[in-house]
């Protein structure tokens, strides 16, 4: 089970191509393949903390490389 993003609740998959919240209070849903990067990156995140964020920071500095100065 992958808990929503918004509320904790279960995610379940409504049709192939969409998930939602299984929470009544809560309208979340997600594409089919969001939802794959939403588990592959949840896994990876418990699997190894220090390694995900290492690639989240080498990401967030080749994006920052490619913005002009003034921008930041």
């Amino acid at each position: 089970m992958t808990p929503c993003p918004q509320c904790g609740g279960a995610l379940i998959g409504t049709s192939a191509d969409w998930w939602r919240c299984t929470t009544d209070a809560c309208p979340y849903e997600m594409t089919a393949a969001a939802y794959d990067l939403y588990a592959e990156l949840s896994a990876m995140v418990e699997r190894d903390p220090d390694a995900f964020f290492e690639v989240v920071r080498a990401h967030r500095d080749e994006l920052r490389a490619l913005e002009p100065a003034w921008l930041r």
